[in-house]
C-alpha cells in the first residue's frame, strides 16, 4: 500500500467539543483499510465514487482497489481521555491538544496509523474567529467567514501520522528568531514570560544539533506548546513539541533540579526532530532509534551548553541507574522489543527503550571515539532523511565511519534482554574474568562482546570481551569498567577495596551501584551494604552520595527499622558537609537531602514543619522539605497542605505539597488527601504519581492499597490508552504486596487487563525480591 498524501479538513466547535471532517488520502492499494477509532464515518469515496464500507469502532475497511484517493467524510468527539484529540482544562478555561503516540492518529481521524507509512499532511481547520489553531507548520491563509474563520496550514514534509499536530485555544506567546526560523513558547494565558529560559534553551540546543549533524533543522518554524494536562512528559511532533507545563515553564518559583530537567527535556524533544521525525523506525520493535537517541543527545547538547552542571553525572544516575534495575527482571526486554500486539506499545516506553538503549550507545561511543561516531551518525541521517529506517542500518553507517564491528557487537546488545556481571578472581597479578547474564533472582548462562574498559595503577586499558571466560594482567590497584561507562556490572572479591581504588566519583558510582545490585540479588549482606555506607558517609561528590541517598530510600521503604539509624546518619551528615556551600550542584543536593531527612528523622521534621507559614518565601530547593517535616509531625497535616495547595499558583508547588502529604503518618489524613486525588482538583496526569508515594510510605500503605482497589475501575478509565497506570503498576505492587501480599497477588493475577500485563508481571517480580530482601 502506497500513501502519498492526506488532505485533512476539520470543523470544530469549541464549545461543544464536537468536530465533523474530511480526508482525502491520495494511495495506492488493492483495498481500503484504515485504522479509525469512535469515529461516526458518513461516506467513503474511492476515485470519486461513493462506496459501500464496514467500519467495527476500530478499522474503517472498502474492498475497492484504489488507484488515485480515497475520500472519507467523518463525525468526531473531543474526548476527556488524554490520548487523541482531547480537552486539557486549566483554570478559567481549556484548550484543545492531539497526543497521537503511539496510536493515537486513529481517534481523530481515519488514517494508516503506523510509522512506516510516511506522507504529506495539508491541514485545514474551521474554528471560531476568536480563537488561535497551532499545527507543525505556519499559516499559509486564513479565510474568514462570519464568526468563524479557516485556517490552512503549509504542507508538512513527508511524516508518520504519530507526529502530526493540532491546538485549538487561546494562547499567550513569546518569540524569537533564529535566523529566519521562528522559535515560539505557546502557553495557556498569562503564562507564557514563564517560557523565556526555554526558548533561549531551544535556540542553542538547534545550533548544536545542527553543527553535529550537518544537517539544518527542517522546518520554518518551531513552537514549544505548555498543555496544562499531558500524560507524557513532553511530545516531539515535527515543528510544534508539546510539554507539561512543569517540563516547560520556569519562574522565580521554580527549584534548580526542575531548571535542569526544563532544559534536558527541550533538548530531547528538539533531538528527536533529526532522530524520530527526519528519520524514523519502520516498527515500534524500534522505538529504541527513537528514544535511546534522543536521550543520549539530549545529554549530550546540554554538557556542551552547560559543562557545570556535569550533565553526564545526572545521565548515569537517571538513565544507567535506571535502565539497570529495570534490566534485572525477568520481565525486561531487549532494546529492540517485539511487539506482537498494539496493547503492548505504552508499556515499552520505559527504561529500556531510553536510558539501557542511550547508556549503550554511549558505551559503542566510547569504544569507536566521539568523531567516528559522530561521522557514522551524520551518514545515516542523510542515507534516510525524510524516509524510515531500521537499526541494522545505524550499525552499517557506525561501522563505515569507523571500521570497527559494530554490527557484531550491537546486534547482541539490542536483541538480547538482560545485561551481564563479570565476577572477578584475583591470582597474583592476574584477574580471572567470567561474565554471566546478572538477573535479581540469580545469574544465568549468557555471554555479551563487552567493549571491557579497566584501570590498572592509574592507566587506561580497554579490550573486548567476547569469550565467558578471559584472563587479563594488571597492577594494582585496578578497578573495571572505568568511569561506569559500560552497561555491566562488576562483582569484586572485596567492594572496599574496588572503593578505595576509584580514580572518580563516577568510579565510585559504577561500584555502588554494582553492590546494591547484589544485595538485591543476595550475593551480599545488608550488613556488608551498610559497611559500606558508614565508609562513604563524608562522600563529598554529589553523584555517588545521591546515589546513596536514593539507595537508602529504597530500603528504608522495604524495612525502616533495620536502616534508620545508618539512614538518619548519612543524610545528617550530608546536610552538614553542603551547609555554607553556594554552588548550584550543592544546593539542588542539599534539598534533596534536607526533604528525605524530614521524612525519617522526627526532630529534623519539627524544626521543617515550623518553617511551614514561611513555605511560599522559602527557596524553592527547600520547600518540598518543610512539606515532608508537617507531613510527618504538623498538626491536621491534611487541612493545612490542602488549603496550601489550592492557593498554589503552579504545578510545580502543587506537586511538591500533595506529593509531601502522602508521607504523613496519620492514616486518616492520608485516607482523605487520597480521596483528594479523585475531587476534581488535582490534574489526572499528577493523580497516580501521588498514589505512589502514599504507596511507598512504610506508614500508610495499608490504606494505600485499600483506595487503589476502590478505584482501581475509575483510574483505568481515566487513563485509558495512555500507559500511565500500566507503567506506575510496576512501581506500586511491591510496596503495597509489602502488607497485603497475598491479596495483592490475588488482585492482580486474577485481573484481565492486557493493556498493563508487562507493569503487572514486573511489580510481581519486584515484590519476589523486595520479600527475599526482608528475610521472608
Amino acid at each position: 500500500m502506497q500513501v502519498s498524501k492526506y488532505d485533512l479538513f476539520l470543523d470544530v466547535n469549541f464549545e461543544k467539543a464536537i468536530y465533523s471532517g474530511r480526508v482525502k488520502v491520495e494511495m495506492k492499494g488493492e483495498k481500503v483499510e484504515f485504522d479509525a477509532v469512535d469515529l461516526a464515518i458518513k461516506n467513503v469515496k474511492v476515485d470519486g465514487k461513493e462506496v459501500k464500507f464496514s467500519y467495527d469502532g476500530k478499522k474503517l475497511v472498502a474492498e475497492t482497489q484504489v488507484e488515485k484517493e480515497v475520500e472519507v467524510e467523518f463525525d468526531g468527539s473531543v474526548t476527556s481521555y488524554l490520548m487523541g484529540f482531547y480537552k486539557a482544562p486549566y483554570k478559567g478555561g481549556y484548550m484543545f491538544s492531539t497526543q497521537f503516540e503511539a496510536i493515537g492518529a486513529r481517534r481523530m481521524f481515519p488514517c494508516i496509523d503506523r510509522p512506516g507509512i510516511k506522507a504529506v499532511f495539508s491541514l485545514s481547520v474551521r474554528v471560531s474567529k476568536e480563537l488561535d489553531v497551532i499545527s507543525n507548520m505556519p499559516v499559509k491563509e486564513v479565510r474568514e467567514e462570519g464568526n468563524l474563520k479557516t485556517v490552512l496550514f503549509h504542507d508538512t514534509p513527508p511524516m508518520s501520522t504519530y507526529l502530526l499536530y493540532l491546538g485549538i485555544g487561546k494562547f499567550d506567546t513569546i518569540s524569537d528568531k533564529l535566523g529566519e526560523r521562528e522559535i515560539t513558547v505557546a502557553t495557556p494565558p498569562g503564562l507564557a514570560n514563564k517560557g523565556k529560559f526555554a526558548l533561549e534553551v531551544a535556540k542553542r540546543v538547534i545550533q548544536f544539533y545542527e553543527n553535529y549533524y550537518g544537517i539544518p533543522y527542517q522546518l520554518p518554524k518551531m513552537h514549544l506548546i505548555a498543555v496544562p494536562e499531558f500524560a507524557a512528559g513532553a511530545m516531539e511532533n515535527w515543528g510544534a513539541i508539546t510539554f507539561r507545563e512543569t517540563a516547560l515553564l520556569v519562574d522565580e518559583n521554580t527549584a534548580e533540579l526542575n531548571r535542569r530537567r526544563v532544559a534536558e527535556v527541550v533538548a530531547h524533544e528538539i533531538a528527536h526532530q533529526w532522530f524520530g521525525d527526519l528519520v524514523t523506525m519502520k516498527w515500534w520493535d524500534d522505538l529504541w532509534l527513537n528514544e535511546s537517541f534522543a536521550t543520549f543527545m539530549s545529554y549530550k547538547a546540554i554538557s556542551t551548553l552547560y559543562p557545570d552542571w556535569t550533565p553526564w553525572k545526572e545521565f548515569m544516575m537517571s538513565e544507567t541507574g535506571g535502565a539497570f534495575a529495570r534490566d534485572s527482571l525477568t520481565t525486561t526486554h531487549p532494546i529492540h522489543v517485539d511487539v506482537k500486539q498494539e496493547e503492548e506499545l505504552e508499556q515499552i516506553f520505559d527504561a529500556i527503550s531510553y536510558g539501557k538503549g542511550a547508556s549503550v550507545l554511549r558505551m559503542i561511543e566510547s569504544y569507536l571515539g566521539e568523531e567516528d561516531f559522530k561521522k557514522g551518525i551524520r551518514l545515516y541521517l542523510n542515507s534516510h532523511k525524510f524516509s524510515n529506517a531500521e537499526a541494522r542500518e545505524l550499525w552499517e553507517s557506525l561501522e563505515k565511519a569507523s571500521g570497527k564491528p559494530v554490527s557484531k557487537i550491537m546486534t547482541e546488545w539490542i536483541t538480547k534482554a538482560g545485561h551481564p556481571i563479570i565476577t572477578v578472581r584475583e591470582d597474583g597479578d592476574e584477574l580471572h574474568l567470567s561474565q554471566r547474564r546478572f538477573l535479581y533472582k540469580g545469574d544465568t548462562d549468557d555471554v555479551w562482546p563487552i567493549p571491557l574498559t579497566y584501570y590498572s595503577d592509574g592507566e587506561f586499558h580497554a579490550t573486548l570481551l567476547e569469550e565467558k571466560e578471559k584472563k587479563i594482567v594488571v597492577k594494582r590497584p585496578y578497578k573495571l569498567n572505568a568511569g561506569g561507562v559500560g552497561f555491566y556490572r562488576v562483582k569484586y572479591p572485596n567492594f572496599e577495596a574496588a572503593l578505595a581504588s576509584c580514580k572518580t566519583p563516577e568510579d565510585r558510582w559504577n561500584v555502588l551501584v554494582d553492590i546494591m545490585g547484589l544485595l538485591y540479588q543476595g550475593g551480599v549482606s545488608l550488613r556488608e551494604y551498610l559497611s559500606v555506607v558508614e565508609k562513604e558517609i563524608s562522600e563529598d561528590d554529589w553523584l555517588p552520595a545521591w546515589t546513596l541517598s536514593d539507595q537508602l530510600s529504597s530500603l528504608y521503604a522495604i524495612f525502616p527499622e533495620k536502616v534508620k539509624d545508618v539512614y538518619i546518619k548519612f543524610h545528617r551528615n550530608q546536610l552538614n558537609r553542603l551547609e555554607g556551600k553556594t554552588d548550584e550542584n550543592s544546593k539542588m543536593f542539599k534539598g534533596v537531602v534536607a526533604q528525605r531527612l524530614a521524612l525519617v528523622d522526627e526532630e529534623y521534621a519539627k524544626e521543617m514543619a515550623s518553617s511551614i507559614d514561611e513555605y511560599f518565601t522559602t527557596e524553592p530547593a527547600l520547600r518540598r522539605a518543610i512539606v515532608n517535616g508537617y507531613a510527618i509531625s504538623g498538626d491536621e497535616p491534611y487541612d493545612k497542605l490542602v488549603s496550601m495547595y489550592k492557593k498554589s499558583i503552579g504545578d510545580e508547588d502543587r506537586n511538591r505539597i500533595l506529593a509531601g502529604l502522602m508521607n504523613t503518618k496519620n492514616k486518616v489524613d492520608l485516607a482523605l488527601a487520597l480521596g483528594y486525588l479523585l475531587s476534581g482538583e488535582v490534574k489526572k496526569q499528577d493523580a497516580f504519581r501521588y498514589f505512589m508515594e502514599a504507596a511507598s510510605n512504610p506508614h500508610g500503605r495499608d490504606v494505600a492499597w485499600r483506595w487503589l482497589k476502590a478505584n482501581f475501575d475509575t483510574l483505568r478509565a481515566m487513563y485509558h490508552a495512555t500507559g500511565i497506570l500500566a507503567r506506575s503498576l510496576g512501581y506500586a505492587i511491591p510496596y503495597l504486596g509489602l502488607v497485603k501480599e497475598d491479596e495483592v497477588r490475588k488482585f492482580f493475577t486474577s485481573l484481565d487487563m492486557p493493556e498493563a500485563t508487562i507493569g503487572i508481571k514486573t511489580g510481581l517480580e519486584m515484590l519476589d525480591i523486595v520479600l527475599k530482601l526482608r528475610g521472608k
